[in-house]
């Protein structure tokens, strides 16, 4: 099985640095419409072959999804388990303070202590529980190449607890970027590998 990941397009939140994680969302704005629209030309033929097309529930990954769907001719399978993990009591603010206070326990999570959590947010145990439930979903049904537009939390999240070869070097100088792609693939019984980070060739 292949999987594409894409964070979904630039929002009005992400300009404020707003931790928008509830639903629904922020649409995305001009310029995500734009990255969304661009994302059917920048997958050239890795994107040709896709089975399925997977988003969040929320709006601005809804969004991203729609013209690559509608250019392979599939419909947008929404998933709440794709949702961006809960900022809790921090949700919508902007302030150093809250970005500080998420991004740490972001880094937490990175290092292997998914219990963390913000609070009334939501720990990444139980963030990547539902993660996983979808993709096994997919894997059961046969699905040989999935996208997947997600959140940037949520993506880099799983990444670095389900990839094998993950290195949190790759989030530097640039994290995942608003339409970002990654591109992983996995056998029966193996751990997934990936295969590109925004571009970059990996081996």
């Amino acid at each position: 099985m292949r999987l594409i990941l894409i964070r979904h397009g630039q929002t009005a939140s992400n300009v404020a640095q707003a931790l928008d994680t509830g639903a629904p969302g922020a649409p995305l704005d001009e310029t995500g419409i734009a990255q969304a629209q661009a994302l059917v030309e920048r997958l050239g033929a890795e994107g040709q072959d896709v089975n399925a097309v997977y988003s969040s529930t929320l709006l601005r990954a809804r969004m991203t999804a729609g013209p690559l769907a509608q250019a392979r001719g599939l419909e947008v399978a929404e998933h709440a388990g794709l949702t961006e993990i809960s900022a809790g009591e921090l949700e919508m603010r902007s302030d150093r303070d809250a970005q500080l206070a998420y991004r740490d326990v972001f880094f937490r999570w990175l290092s292997g202590d998914l219990s963390a959590r913000v609070p009334g947010g939501e720990d990444a145990r139980t963030a990547l529980d539902r993660f996983d439930a979808v993709i096994e979903g997919a894997r059961n049904a046969g699905t040989g190449k999935l996208v997947v537009v997600s959140h940037a939390a949520m993506l880099v999240t799983w990444l670095a607890s389900r990839s094998a070869n993950f290195d949190s070097k790759l989030l530097a100088p640039v994290p995942l970027a608003n339409t970002g792609v990654v591109t992983l693939e996995n056998a029966t019984g193996s751990s997934w590998r990936l295969r590109s980070w925004q571009g970059q060739r990996l081996e």
